[in-house]
């Protein structure tokens, strides 16, 4: 079994762009003087919601990821799904930023592909290795 390189560069890009997220939180929580919540701001629920919703779909996603890619699963998959996990994240993030419409439904839909498509992906190749 070798070592997951390419979950590991998915996961150190993500962590990198975690931080990214939860700094403009933080710089606009001091800026503004919100220290909790939203403050009624709108721009401010959507850096909180920016951060919040990579944080809660990465987990599961690296999980997958992780565990395809050490069950020698295949390497383009690995690499496809992280790279579309990656680019809807991105497009996700622009578009809470007050991007072009397209890029919300393209970071919502290539989520869940990139989730599932892993997902899937997983399970049919243990089902088959066995």
């Amino acid at each position: 079994m070798t070592a997951p390189i390419l979950t590991a560069y998915a996961a150190a890009f993500i962590a990198i762009f975690q931080i990214v997220l939860m700094m403009t939180v933080g710089l606009s929580r001091g800026k503004n003087g919100i220290p909790f919540g939203d403050g009624g701001d709108d721009i401010m629920l959507r850096k909180i919601r920016r951060h919040g919703n990579l944080t809660e779909n990465a987990p599961i996603f690296l999980i997958l990821l992780a565990l395809l890619e050490l069950t020698s699963g295949p390497q383009s998959a690995v690499a496809g799904f992280a790279g579309l996990f990656i680019v809807a994240r991105l497009s996700h993030a622009i578009a809470l930023s007050g991007g072009p419409g397209i890029t919300r439904p393209i970071g919502a839909l290539g989520t869940i592909l990139s989730i599932v498509g892993t997902a899937g992906t997983l399970v049919y190749h243990v089902g088959t290795a066995t």
